[in-house]
């Protein structure tokens, strides 16, 4: 039965969509699959549904505007940091992102300051967990790509990646060899460090064989041809508390935060109307466009 709050529809989808992504929780995913499952993710979707209608009505409640400027700026970074992946229909994203950034400012300021961790509770926590601070092998490389898609053939991509490794060969800097033929022209191809599982596995596999200092031979991934040059390798090991302080701040700031949050749901709940209603009164209301 559809679930109104404040006289509002949940949308059928909002629900699917928290309903996937509490699928993707490892609490959830450690739980046997069955109807029993399915029941408790379908209700506990819908509660995550509320409390996000909720929330966005708290937020309607407040005129102030979001920073213009800042939402661009957000919009540029994202297109920019995947500008070798994807490309955006910028307008859906900067409202996505404005009304996101609507969500967060309300759910900050009923959330209020939260108390900061104790050096004595950050080294607590260290001792006791000491060896979760795991640091896992990263590489730092750059690389040089000539993509494959609908707008650039593997032929094309192929002659363009040979130049570049032509112009390697007869001693041109990495850099400068990355921003004159690279389709991810800026910074001179330099990827920073990254640790397994952050690229796709063909990548991985070519550069975690690799030791520092290392130029790669032209290789194929889904994406195009590459050439990679590994600048350091970091082995993984165990951090120790400095490496680790501000992680371990972070993980007790947002556990406090989550339970302050807790809290304002919880609070929210308790001050709404919420109730289910048959098909019918849904879709009257739906069709007169008003609410209760």
């Amino acid at each position: 039965m559809p679930i109104l709050v404040n006289g509002e529809i949940i949308p059928r989808e909002l629900i699917q969509v928290e309903e996937q992504r509490l699928a993707q929780v490892p609490e959830w995913q450690g739980i046997p699959e069955g109807l029993e499952k399915g029941l408790r993710l379908r209700e506990a979707a819908e509660w995550c549904a509320i409390d996000r209608i909720l929330l966005r009505q708290e937020a309607d409640k407040d005129p102030r505007p979001i920073d213009a400027a800042f939402v661009a700026a957000q919009v540029q970074h994202l297109s920019a940091a995947q500008s070798c992946r994807v490309i955006f229909d910028e307008g859906p994203l900067a409202r996505q992102i404005e009304a996101q950034l609507r969500l967060d400012r309300t759910l900050r300021e009923l959330i209020g300051p939260v108390p900061e961790p104790t050096e004595d509770g950050i080294a607590r926590l260290y001792k006791a967990h000491r060896a979760g601070f795991e640091l896992p092998e990263t590489v730092h490389a750059a690389h040089v790509v000539k993509h494959v898609d609908e707008t650039h053939s593997d032929v094309e991509a192929r002659a363009g990646i040979a130049d570049a490794l032509a112009a390697l060969e007869s001693g041109e800097p990495f850099p400068s060899v990355a921003e004159r033929y690279s389709d991810c022209k800026g910074n001179g191809g330099d990827l920073g460090s990254f640790a397994r599982g952050e690229m796709v596995e063909e990548f991985e596999n070519v550069v975690f064989g690799m030791k520092a200092g290392e130029r790669s031979s032209i290789f194929r991934t889904p994406f195009g041809y590459h050439i990679v040059e590994v600048r350091a390798r970091t082995p993984a090991g165990v951090a120790e508390l400095g490496e680790a302080k501000e992680t371990i701040k972070g993980i007790i700031i947002a556990a406090r935060q989550e339970q302050a949050a807790r809290a304002v749901r919880e609070r929210l709940r308790a001050q709404a109307h919420i109730r289910r209603v048959s098909a019918r009164q849904a879709q009257a209301l739906v069709n007169t466009g008003e609410r209760e």
